[in-house]
This record gives structure tokens, sequence and C-alpha cells, in this order.
């Protein structure tokens, strides 16, 4: 198991690498005040987490480094580490402008920043706090969790198998066993309780997330959560319903009044109960709230504390990296614990390998354990729930539910970027929720701004700038307000199994999407100024500030196209679509496959998108539906 906190190994490059590489770091993260300096400490730890990703990593890590290290002979005649500070302040400058080198200095940079910054001894020193839990409670439905080395080859039976415990998986399997059905989970990740979510970022992404990103003209991240929970575990809690116009689209395209709102109504009621959804009070939205409700009131625009499914939050930690007091109500607190109660059995560490047929029914999945241990679930309903990204791939590795020929395809991302305002005020988004207000005058545009305030540890990543610039941004962070600009996208892209099992994403950003996000980071840029910014930073792969009228005419009358955007997206939906056709559909209006009689999806795969906003609790009343017309079947 990773841990950024244990001994830094030592560097696995030649003393000529090293030297190249070290320049890189200290000119990169040239520390000041109170930030640390990058050193060897910070190159040993970026070596010790690309080995754990992959084991050939390290070595081309540091021919990348020295690969910099020798373009700067193109422009000075001299190595990188051979030039005075001021001159490779100048030529990373230069760099973050260039069409050629900005791509490999911005990932090299963002390597850096992800590392060194969420070394303890950095984070500490800027103000953060790791979470340390003494005493963990152990209720009674722990007794119902097993891992799946533990069944040593050993079968189980069961009227229902449920593959997947995020926002489709448990939500469908908790309603359910409330019917009195035998429900087995089943969880490729681990049961993470809140004792591990110390706050680490490098914890979070390499044990908590599946690793997924975009290729194509708007390279993108795509964050989805692989532990009890799924996604909704690692998420900011964020809660919205799907919006009426988007229901009513889905009744036009599906050619049914099945998800007309009024028919919706008691699913969303059944989840928004269970979750406890409720407005953010201002003591947890912090001076975020303030500013914003400020910028919106002086330019006539909508505005409103988010819903969140989080009683009782107090407003510490990041919750991206994981909710340190459970204080939000995501599947493994609520749905889980409750189905678990009520005697489901979940089974972790357990990945689904394949559908086991009878005669071309489904009858339970084949699955193997961590250390190789096959296990059979036999059920006459298997419910699959991995996600949008994992579902396609599942059943791609299988040849299963392809006729219609849309499986993998339809795949929206809800491409999210951002802006940073440096305010005249403390914000000190880190100490309160990082997503609790929001603007929604653009709602039905197909734009959503929301704060996004990053922790200490992961601030830096949402800059371009690097240097002695980020060091001046890192040194004001506690008065610089970030935003999250979300788009409803037209464009379209595919998953396909790559290799060892990875996702490949293809994802073309068109230009009317490109001209929307450009429309959201402009309004929230006006939103940020109207409240008072004295510089505003937009997230884009150059380096973009807004200080002058001349700045803001040259942002205006700038083409921008997806590549000139910093990306990432949380939300992916859409790759089996729902339809009554199964020639141009993967499931039918009930979630059952059209080519496997008794093999359901429930997650996002079948969820059309885009919705515009976050789609848990969209997931989640889709899934509610699902098990009332499953449980008829049993």
């Amino acid at each position: 198991m990773y841990q950024p906190s244990s001994p830094e190994p030592t560097l696995p490059m030649s003393e000529r690498q090293q030297r190249a590489a070290l320049a890189l770091a200290e000119a990169i993260v040239p520390g000041s005040e109170r930030i640390p300096p990058a050193d060897l400490d910070t190159l040993a730890a970026v070596s010790r987490m690309v080995e754990h990703v992959d084991p050939r990593a390290p070595a081309i890590w540091a021919r990348a480094l020295q690969a910099l290290d020798s373009a700067a002979l193109l422009r000075t005649g001299r190595r990188f580490q051979s030039l005075s500070r001021e001159r490779q302040q100048r030529l990373l400058e230069q760099w973050e402008r260039d069409p050629v080198l900005r791509t490999p200095l911005s990932l090299v940079a963002l390597v850096l920043k992800f590392v060194h910054f969420d070394r303890v001894r950095v984070y500490g020193q800027m103000g953060g706090r790791l979470n340390v839990v003494e005493q963990l409670e152990t209720p009674r439905w722990l007794d119902q969790v097993s891992r799946g080395a533990d069944w040593a080859g050993e079968d189980l039976e069961a009227e229902v198998v449920v593959v997947g415990t995020g926002a489709g998986g448990a939500v469908v399997g908790k309603e359910l066993v409330d019917r009195g059905a035998a429900v087995v989970f089943v969880e490729e990740g681990e049961l993470v309780r809140r004792d591990r979510f110390t706050g680490s970022s490098r914890t979070a992404h390499l044990q908590f997330y599946r690793a997924a990103f975009s290729l194509g003209n708007a390279p993108m991240p795509v964050f989805i959560g692989r532990m009890v929970g799924g996604s909704t575990a690692v998420n900011g809690g964020t809660c919205f319903e799907t919006p009426s116009w988007v229901l009513e689209r889905w009744c036009e395209t599906m050619d049914t009044d099945a998800f007309a709102p009024e028919d919706m109504a008691p699913h969303f009621e059944k989840v928004k109960e269970m979750l406890q959804m409720a407005p953010s009070p201002k003591s947890i939205i912090g001076p975020m709230g303030d500013l914003m409700a400020r910028g919106a009131d002086a330019l006539g625009w909508s505005h409103f504390p988010i819903l969140r499914n989080a009683p009782g939050c107090n407003g510490e930690g990041f919750c991206d990296f994981g909710c340190r007091t459970d204080a939000r109500r995501s599947t493994n607190i609520s749905y889980m614990p409750s189905a678990l109660e009520r005697g489901g059995m979940l089974v972790t560490e357990l990945s689904a390998e394949k559908l086991i047929l009878d005669r071309g029914r489904a009858a339970g999945v084949r699955c193997r354990a961590r250390n190789g241990t096959e296990v059979r679930i036999r059920a006459p309903i298997v419910i699959f729930a991995g996600g949008a990204v994992p579902t396609p791939m599942w059943l791609m590795n299988q040849g299963l539910c392809g006729t219609s020929g849309q499986l993998g395809r339809n795949l929206t991302l809800h491409p999210s970027s951002g802006v940073a305002g440096l305010m005249p005020e403390r914000v000190d988004g880190m100490r309160y929720v990082p997503q609790a207000y929001g603007i929604d005058e653009f709602k039905r545009d197909g734009i959503l701004i929301t704060g996004a305030s990053p922790d200490y540890n992961y601030a830096p990543i949402l800059f371009s700038v690097t240097g002695e610039r980020l060091m001046r941004r890192m040194e004001s962070i506690e008065h610089i307000a970030n935003f999250g600009v979300l788009i409803a996208e037209q464009s379209r892209g595919w998953v396909r199994p790559g290799p060892k099992g990875t996702p490949l994403i293809g994802y073309q950003m068109n230009d009317a999407d490109a001209e929307l996000m450009k429309q959201g980071l402009l309004r929230t840029a006006e939103m940020v100024r109207a409240a008072g910014a004295k510089e505003v930073y937009m997230a884009l792969t150059t380096p973009t500030e807004l200080k002058s009228d001349a700045d803001w005419r040259a942002f205006e009358g700038r083409k921008l196209t997806g590549s000139d955007f910093m990306l990432t997206s949380y939300h992916p939906l859409g790759t089996a679509r729902m339809g009554r056709d199964a020639h141009s559909s993967v499931v039918g209006l009930d979630h059952q496959t059209h080519d496997v009689p008794g093999l359901y999806l429930v997650d996002g795969s079948v969820v059309q998108g885009p919705l515009g906003v976050n789609p848990q609790v969209t997931i989640m009343a889709m899934a509610t539906r699902a098990a009332d017309i499953i449980a008829n079947r049993l």
C-alpha cells in the first residue's frame, strides 16, 4: 500500500540525470518565505509515486526531465541546469507560451506540484493539517463484510448479485434488500473508513481513484472512485435533481413518459430523504458565499447555497480526498450499511471477471480475488453497476451486448474548467466546504458555476504558471477564490478497453462547446471582478491573467479550442444507451440489456447525458426506479 509519509527511496537516476532533474524542480518550485523549495526528497517522492503506477515509469520520467534540460540549448545555447536562476525563470515563462514545449513543461510541472505540495513538511508549513483518527466505531454491519480472498474458492448463492457499490449499485441493492431479496454485493475496491482519509492528495488518487484520461483535442483526467461507495465517497457531496428539461428530453428521445418529472418525483424524494439533503449553511460556506452573492447581485444573476448530503458537516477537509468525519452520506455511509444491517452481504477486493450464462441468460458472475482465488456467485439476476467507463469495458471484454453498436459510445463528460480571483479580503477556501455555493443564472444555457476551493496541497495544480509566479500565487492563496465552470456539452466520446485493462477514452470537443466553455469562464470572471477581485486567473494551458481593460478585451477576442483549456471530468455518462429499440440501444427502459436476459445495468452508463449538473442524485433516483421494476420480477 502506498504511504507518502514513509521513507523516500534513492533516486533511480544517473548523476547527470539527477543534476538536470534537480535544476528543473528547483526552478519550477523555487520556494518562498513560507514554502520549502523542491529538492532531492521531492524527486525521490515523485519516483516512488510513478513507480507505484508503473515500474517502468521512473526511467521515462528521468528521460523526460533530461529532454527538457537539453531543450534549453535551442534558446540559450546552454543546458537548463547551467543557466542562472534569473535566466531559468525567464525561460520557463517563455516555455509556458511555446506551442511545442508548453505541454511537456506543464506535465512535468503538474507532477512536481502534485507531489511536492503534498509532502507532509510542505503541506504542514503552509497551514495544512493531516487527519489522524485513533479510535473507530465497529458497527454490527461490518460482520456482513468480507474480503474476496477469504472465500478460498467457495461458491455463493443469491437471488441478486450487484457488482459495484456506488450511486447505482448500492442504491438498487439496498432497495432490493428492503423488499426481502437475498443480495450479494461485489466490490473491486476496499472498504475504506475515515481513518484512512488523511487529506493526502497522493494517497487519495493512488488508492481511491481509478486512473482514466481522455485522448483527443481536449485531454482531461476522468476521475472515477474505486472503493466501497465508488465516486460518492470521493466527491463534494453536491446534490442536484435532474433538471425538468432533461427529463422531458429523455421522454422525447425514448418515446416514453416513464421519466416525466411527476413520475420521477417519488424516486427523487426517497433519495433526498435517505441522503438528508439540505442547503449548505453559512457556517460551512464561509466567505465564498458572500463573495459570490456580492458579485452575482451586482450583475443581477441568480445564486444559491448548494444542496448537500452532509448533515452535521463541520466544513473541515477537502471532500474529494474522502470525508474525515463521515458527515457526508455517501453510499458507504448511507445505503450500504442499511443494506447490510438487513441481511445483505458485501465482498470487497473482488473483481468480477466474467458473466456466468445459462442457455443465454445471466446466471451469476465469476470473480477473482487479489490473491488469485476464484469465487463464483450464482444468481438469476445480475446487476452490473461499475460506472460509465468500467461497465462498457467489462461487457466489451466478453463480447457481450454489442448488437446495437452503441456500447461504449455516446459518452458525455461534463468538461469542467476554472477561474480564480485574487481578492482584497481573506477567503480561506481551504477552511470551508469546497463546493457549497453556486450561480445558476446560465444553467439552462448549459453553464453551471460553483465555488471550487482546493486545499493547500491541491491548489498549485490549478495554476498553469511555474516558478516565482507560482510562488506569488501560493503565498496569497488565502486571498484567492477558486470557481468551477461545468458545461452541458454537445460533443460525444467513446470508451473501449486498452492495454492491461486500462480504459481508452476518446473525446473531441467541438467548436460550439469550446465557445460555451469560454463564455462560462468569461461570465465567472465578470462575477469575480464585480465582487472586487484585483486580478483574475483563467484555467488555460497558456497562462492568462486579467488585470487591465486591455487584458479583458484581448481575452474576449480570443478564439479558443478544446486544447486551450485546463479540463477535468468527474461525471462520465451515457455509454450504454437506454431505449426501446434493441437495434439502437443497449438496455431497455427497465435497465435490462437487450442481448442478455437477466443482466441489468444500473449506473451512469445508462444515463443519457449531459445533465448540466452533478449526476449522483440522478443515478440514485434511476436506481430506485430500477429496484421497483426488478423486485416485481423476483
